[in-house]
């Protein structure tokens, strides 16, 4: 799935739909929004990206970019929780299944007692 960082940045959008952000804005607003990680997020078509009409362009790494989350973006949200979700419930079965050897154990253990006591009688 997604790491950290990029997820960052997807829920960070996500919860301002209407709004664009560069990515100086979005440090400044403690994502952590690096070049690589929006190009990637562009490529993948997770993010629409508009060049910032009032941005500055660097005559060697081009103009400064604007990004919004797009439908792509959102999709994948989704998809990324229903996988925590899915780990989450993996997590709490296992639990429940050790819970389960251990009660077992417990119960024979009882029931052996049990058994001794009542032959000693």
């Amino acid at each position: 799935m997604l790491d950290v960082k990029t997820l960052k940045i997807l829920r960070f959008l996500n919860e301002h739909p209407d709004e664009t952000f560069s990515s100086y804005q979005m440090e400044k607003c403690g994502v952590p929004a690096d070049g690589e990680t929006l190009d990637w997020l562009y490529k993948h078509d997770m993010v629409s990206r508009y060049q910032d009409e009032d941005g500055y362009v660097d005559p060697y790494d081009g103009p400064d970019y604007i990004y919004q989350i797009n439908a792509g973006g959102r999709s994948e949200l989704r998809r990324q929780q229903h996988f925590e979700e899915t780990e989450e419930r993996a997590k709490r079965a296992e639990i429940r299944a050790q819970n389960a050897e251990i009660w077992a154990g417990i119960s024979l253990a009882v029931s052996i007692i049990a058994i001794i006591a009542a032959w000693l009688k």
